[in-house]
């Protein structure tokens, strides 16, 4: 007697990929949007709460540390009760903090909100990225993955609207209260529309009894894991001093108005867009390693536009190609080269916690360096480009210090 075919759900339901694709990038363009809008206050942090640039600064970097945990805590999450769950838990969570965030009255209350806030976006992406990735073919994983990390730059080109928008007329409080409603209603869509990844499922029927932490590290995945963490800490050491300081150095240095700081940030993040989608479809054909490669040439030949920023013609093509290098080019790769480093059973774990250390040491610790040492080498223009060209340098090297994973079948 025959046994009738149960699809799984990815394929009972064909448009899921394509759904997991709009909406996991679009969580992580509302998640990175709201990360971003603290980056065009830093300078009203400092009036309001009479902190010097390096402490204003630190609140970022704070939020980008509690993302660590957030990673770990939250892929730890993914692992044991699915990608779905923690995802939509995740977007729930951040969205919170964020419009508490606009309540913060004293600078130490802002602090503390935005580490919690930092926890929530660091599982959205050790619970969203896998998922994405896990349900993708694996012909098109690096064009997803360009398309996913385009979610940041929109991210940024969101919050610079949302700054030229309203800031003038509502104060910076009130951006945060704007900025906690779209991904909100992503987590309903998601909950909604779209399945558990079934890559999981089988991985969790398999392997009930694998214990994540340990797994990073057992059979033969030491360096893999180490070095995930190596590019994530690299590869936000190349992004985040541009991130977290170019509007300031508009801001403070160009005295330039907002409309010209917003233009340039969108600028900026148009072409990051390009660059990722690019990218990734380029990984697709010449490989993740000659991706990271081309791209951190481009972008250290590029970094030079911190010195330039009072020419407007100068300024905007060379905004332009860094954007397309760094915030594309080099990111372009990272949510499939990093997933390409770990089995599906600790996947989310592994992803997280390599990613988030990179945002910790990477994305918090260097953007802390840049400032301090700002007024030693000339100031924020000159750290700033020596900074994004070393990172650069080192994305090449250790690039080369691990195997293609194009189109490789995940474990």
């Amino acid at each position: 007697m025959s046994t009738a075919y149960v699809p799984s759900p990815d394929e009972a339901k064909p448009k899921a990929p394509l759904r997991a694709l709009i909406s996991i990038a679009l969580a992580w363009a509302f998640d990175a949007m709201d990360f971003s809008i603290l980056t065009f206050v830093i300078l009203d942090i400092m009036k309001d709460y009479h902190v010097a640039l390096t402490l204003a600064a630190s609140v970022s970097s704070a939020t980008t540390f509690a993302r660590l945990g957030g990673g770990f805590l939250g892929g730890l999450l993914s692992d044991a009760k699915g990608r779905k769950f923690s995802l939509i838990f995740s977007i729930i969570w951040f969205s919170v903090f964020e419009c508490l965030t606009g309540f913060s009255l004293g600078f130490t209350l802002l602090m503390i909100v935005r580490i919690l806030y930092g926890l929530g976006m660091g599982s959205m992406y050790a619970s969203g990225t896998p998922m994405l990735m896990e349900m993708i073919p694996a012909r098109w994983r690096g064009f997803a993955s360009g398309l996913l990390q385009s979610g940041f730059s929109f991210g940024y080109i969101f919050a610079a609207l949302v700054y030229r928008l309203w800031y003038s007329h509502l104060g910076w409080h009130a951006l945060f209260f704007i900025a906690c409603i779209p991904a909100i209603l992503v987590a309903i869509f998601i909950a909604i529309a779209l399945p558990e990844s079934e890559r999981w499922r089988e991985a969790r029927t398999q392997e009930r009894n694998a214990i994540p932490v340990g797994e990073l590290f057992a059979r033969g995945r030491a360096w893999n894991t180490v070095h995930a963490a190596i590019v994530a800490i690299i590869a936000f050491s190349v992004t985040y001093p541009i991130n977290t300081f170019y509007a300031t150095l508009l801001k403070q240095t160009g005295h330039f108005s907002p409309a010209t700081v917003a233009n340039t940030i969108i600028i900026l993040n148009v072409a990051g867009i390009v660059g990722n989608v690019l990218g990734g479809f380029v990984s697709d054909w010449i490989g993740r390693k000659w991706t990271l490669v081309l791209s951190a040439v481009g972008t250290a030949l590029t970094s030079v536009v911190f010195l330039h920023i009072q020419s407007a013609g100068y300024r905007d093509i060379f905004t332009f190609l860094i954007g397309f290098f760094s915030i594309g080019g080099v990111w372009s790769v990272i949510p499939t080269y990093l997933a390409e480093h770990f089995p599906t059973a600790v996947r989310s774990t592994g992803q997280g916690t390599t990613y988030h250390i990179g945002a910790a040491l990477g994305g918090a610790v260097v953007p802390l360096i840049v400032s301090s040492i700002a007024p030693s080498v000339g100031g924020l223009a000159h750290s700033m480009t020596y900074s994004v060209a070393i990172a650069s340098i080192l994305v090449i090297v250790v690039a080369l210090l691990w195997r293609e994973s194009k189109g490789e079948a995940l474990e």
